[in-house]
């Protein structure tokens, strides 16, 4: 797999966001990256376009696959493909999963529970000063937060979290090399030192307005659910909780004065079912995690005497939503037997499904 990275690399720099598309029936047609890149021209079984198959044939007298992977490693960025062990399952679960992540900073963040804080980039005093505190205290409690490093209620949510134990995730939308907004290079260098900044997009990539909303389906995705701290009408906060909902995530909101236009989205959502939040303990409720302290000596006795299939099962499921469809490929046998498991761990009080057929940790 490791010897294949140059290659993934290099296809990446071609095909860029349209290699997650072609990655999968790449890699199972030719066995690894490097056969598909000594081809000189693709099985149509594939699917590749004409547009990208003479692109290929283009670029790829340019690149160097060693040196592409040379550079990333003397920029100090990490990369991890979709074929990776480690790869986060929460990421498995979303439309149009990334085929790569560059990232920068402590990677063990991707495997605890978090939360994405979104908002206005244009946010009020009163705006900046919950996210700030709200991420401080959540995180205070052991949540990441996962934000987009944009000006506004996504900085200092970050800014919130790193004053705490927590942790902090910022998923850009350009290459790891081209901070956006320049005025937030500082966090940057802090979120990389104590976090973890990650990006789809490979090095060069500017931030194009488009990259943004297509981005966001990681911020829900590797999220247990959105808070929404102001949110215009219009706003790019919004798209990101319609993908929430789609994956089976929780939708919070924060309520702010109705006159002001930075109000609306959050108070929209809340007249259509969002969580209405005022103190932090309102999410954390809501996430189970009160719950989950009180019973977990209860719990522990009973994950003791599960054996076999169940406990295989169990230890599948986390606090981030899995989705049935994952849980049936992972494990072998005929789907009754798995909805059956399925079905006493959840009268067992260990796991909870959610609507759209996820299943949760409690």
């Amino acid at each position: 797999m490791y010897h294949d990275l140059k290659y993934i690399l290099a296809f990446h720099k071609i095909f860029r966001m349209s290699l997650n598309k072609y990655f999968l029936p790449l890699y199972e047609h030719y066995g690894s990256f490097e056969e598909a890149w000594r081809c000189l021209d693709f099985s149509p079984e594939i699917g590749i376009s004409e547009k990208y198959r003479e692109l290929f044939l283009q670029m790829k007298k340019t690149i160097v696959p060693q040196k592409l992977e040379e550079q990333y490693y003397r920029s100090g960025i990490s990369v991890l493909t979709r074929l990776d062990e480690n790869y986060p399952d929460s990421l498995l679960q979303i439309s149009n999963i990334p085929c790569i992540l560059y990232y920068c900073g402590h990677f063990s963040l991707l495997k605890k529970n978090s939360l994405a804080i979104v908002g206005s980039r244009t946010a009020t005093t009163y705006g900046l000063k919950q996210a700030h505190l709200m991420a401080e205290e959540l995180s205070e409690h052991g949540l990441v937060i996962v934000s987009g490093m944009a000006r506004g209620i996504d900085a200092a949510a970050h800014q919130g979290a790193l004053l705490k134990d927590g942790g902090t995730i910022a998923v850009l939308g350009s290459g790891l090399d081209i901070i956006y907004p320049r005025e937030n290079t500082k966090l940057f260098k802090q979120i990389s030192e104590q976090g973890l900044v990650i990006s789809e997009y490979p090095l060069g990539t500017k931030p194009e307005n488009y990259n943004f909303p297509i981005r966001n389906r990681i911020i829900s995705g590797l999220s247990l659910g959105v808070f929404v701290i102001e949110a215009r009408a219009r706003s790019g906060s919004l798209i990101t909780c319609d993908l929430a909902l789609e994956q089976g995530k929780e939708v919070f909101a924060l309520p702010g004065p109705v006159i002001s236009p930075n109000s609306i989205g959050a108070l929209r959502l809340i007249q259509q079912g969002a969580k209405l939040v005022i103190y932090p303990q309102d999410i954390l409720e809501e996430l189970g995690y009160e719950y989950q302290t009180s019973v977990y000596n209860k719990q522990k006795e009973i994950v003791k005497d599960l054996e076999g299939q169940a406990k295989t099962i169990l230890d599948g499921i986390s606090w981030e939503p899995v989705s049935v469809d994952l849980i049936l490929e992972k494990n072998l046998q005929n789907q009754e037997e798995v909805l059956r498991i399925l079905l006493e761990l959840e009268l067992q009080g260990l796991i909870r499904q959610l609507p759209g057929k996820y299943y949760v940790r409690v």
